[in-house]
């Protein structure tokens, strides 16, 4: 691998508590995989085998539903990842990575709690801390549950990086999920949620939408406020500016694209770049839903008076995620969450948790910047990370 590395790929995967076996989850993930199941990180790998083009390397993330998992979670990691050793650069990112990682800014004067191998946000910045620590000049997340099926993949993901285009530099972007088909849009008949009424039924219809409304545009890149967080590429000039929402109990991937944009960022669809999604059964997920879009909306609210957000037009966000950031989503949320038997009283704890989170991650912002700097320049945090990856 070169001296400089272009780019480097992260892949979060999601442990919990072996199938029979009692634990409390702190977090909730669409589908994480127990500890006694090999899981779908192998079949992502084997994948990976194709790629063309040496000059990547490749961080698996070991995450955890509850902080006792995180050594079996790390054990389990380094065990999958072990007979890709020959194939490319390949390490596993866990509980002694993080120490280290916290140790080393507890050295350089940063004593409060950043990063932690719970909850999609805190592993989406991890993956941002490798790519910084590496010194690399993008960062390619891919998803463990995905087939990158196109072996010039890497090159059409790094395509474009940085260059300007429609008056913005192209420092964020995503493309596709295909299904096993190969389909870029699902069969219609998987798009309605029984007989249910509410927004929150249509949701995939919603987001099939966006993507044909994307189609539908001219040329291969589009501007986008919709993304995929396990087919997304984002510059080290984006990423030492703006975070993931650490807070945000899922939709990581859509609310980056916010919090980009609120700092003057646009993010780019490319039409040529996609993966095939293979998604293992997942839980339903209607009450972070609830919980995820009523925070993004006061975040929305907050961009007109926070010093330093600029305000997101609401029909730049049309139809997706749009159509749950408007007036009327409390109405529809009780509704979506009466017809699934949950209680409505989820709404009144999203709305009082969004007042709470939006204070919190407006701070980690403001010091993100700084903290990011700080482990660009770490000699020992670099050496650590290329060793672990053997280059």
């Amino acid at each position: 691998m070169a001296e400089d590395l272009k780019a480097i790929i992260t892949v979060p995967t999601y442990w919990t508590f072996p199938e029979g076996e009692g634990g409390r989850e702190r977090v909730s993930y669409d589908h994480p995989t127990p500890l006694d199941r090999e899981g779908t990180l192998v079949r992502l790998l084997e994948s990976l085998r194709e790629l063309r083009g040496s000059d990547f390397g490749v961080f698996v993330i070991a995450a955890t539903a509850a902080p006792e998992l995180e050594a079996a979670a790390e054990g389990k990691v380094e065990e999958l990842i072990s007979p890709f050793r020959g194939a490319f650069p390949i390490a596993c990112f866990g509980a002694k990575d993080l120490a280290f990682l916290k140790e080393r800014l507890r050295e350089l004067g940063f004593a409060q709690r950043f990063f932690s191998l719970q909850g999609y946000g805190n592993v989406r910045n991890l993956q941002l801390v490798i790519a910084q620590g590496l010194g690399a000049e993008a960062m390619v997340s891919l998803d463990d549950d995905e087939v990158v099926a196109d072996p010039d993949f890497l090159a059409k993901a790094l395509e474009f990086l940085g260059e300007t285009h429609g008056g913005h530099r192209v420092l964020g972007k995503g493309g596709f999920y295909l299904d096993a088909a190969g389909r870029r849009l699902p069969p219609a008949e998987r798009m309605s949620q029984g007989n249910e009424t509410s927004i929150f039924s249509r949701k995939l219809a919603i987001m099939q939408n966006a993507l044909e409304v994307l189609e539908g545009k001219p040329g291969r890149l589009v501007e986008t406020c919709l993304v995929y967080g396990g087919n997304m590429v984002i510059h080290g000039d984006l990423y030492v500016k703006v975070p993931f929402d650490p807070y945000i109990p899922r939709g990581e991937d859509i609310d980056y694209v916010l919090n980009a944009r609120f700092k003057g960022f646009r993010f780019f669809f490319d039409k040529e770049l996609a993966v095939v999604h293979l998604p293992p059964p997942g839980r339903d997920q209607l009450r972070e839903d609830v919980i995820r879009f009523i925070y993004e909306r006061s975040k929305l609210e907050a961009a007109h008076r926070a010093a330093g957000l600029e305000p997101i037009p609401p029909e730049e966000l049309a139809p997706y995620p749009g159509a749950f950031l408007g007036e009327g989503l409390e109405e529809e949320a009780k509704k979506a969450l009466k017809e699934r038997g949950l209680p409505e009283e989820i709404v009144d704890e999203a709305l009082a948790f969004s007042k709470r989170a939006l204070a919190s991650f407006l701070e980690f912002w403001r010091r993100w910047p700084r903290v990011m700097e700080a482990i660009g320049e770490d000699v020992k945090l670099r050496d650590y990370l290329r060793r672990k990856l053997a280059i």
